[in-house]
């Protein structure tokens, strides 16, 4: 019974670790005017605890330079959110002054920012389906570059870690130990 009890918790354990390691980068993409919006995280499943790595990229598909401008330094702006509510955003604020960016035909900009799964008040989260959002910064960009403003979510799952899972087995076990039916169907 031991063996049993050990060889199914280890198959939760490895099962979980390596179902969370395997997954492919999740990404989506949109086209709007000519140039395209791109969004992606390392993952699409995470253990609890694990930092994502998130990406948002623009890129010119047109013929002709394209200008970005922006009210202030942030230019970028990312969320993560759990049935609709903010659990998390960044960056918070930018340095005063206008900035903009041009874009050549083929050309790109790229912002990255890493999450390590503590919401706006630093309490880590808990497990769920959580949307990633990365966006040019809706607040700081110019009135004429309005219509730039295209953000792009990917859905992660994030997983209970492997130790969690070993004590959830082990309790469960336990308590089916403790209260397992007699033959004639009564708890001993």
């Amino acid at each position: 019974m031991r063996k049993i009890i050990l060889t199914i918790l280890a198959v939760l354990v490895l099962g979980t670790v390596q179902f969370a390691m395997a997954t492919p980068v999740d990404s989506n993409s949109i086209v709007k005017n000519g140039i395209e919006y791109y969004m992606q995280t390392d993952k699409s499943v995470y253990n609890l605890g694990e930092t994502v790595e998130m990406l948002y990229r623009v890129t010119n598909l047109g013929t002709d330079d394209v200008t970005f401008h922006f009210d202030d330094q942030v230019q970028h702006y990312f969320t993560v959110k759990l049935y609709g509510n903010l659990i998390w955003d960044v960056p918070k604020v930018g340095f005063p002054g206008g900035s903009s960016f041009v874009l050549s035909p083929s050309g790109y900009k790229e912002y990255s920012e890493t999450w390590d799964m503590l919401d706006n008040l630093g309490i880590l989260i808990t497990p769920g389906t959580y949307d990633i959002t990365g966006s040019l910064h809706p607040v700081f960009l110019t009135q004429q570059d309005k219509d730039r403003y295209v953000p792009v979510s990917v859905q992660i799952e994030i997983i209970p870690e492997p130790a969690t899972m070993l004590l959830f087995g082990l309790g469960s076990l336990i308590l089916r130990q403790k209260f397992s039916l007699s033959k004639d169907g009564f708890l001993v």
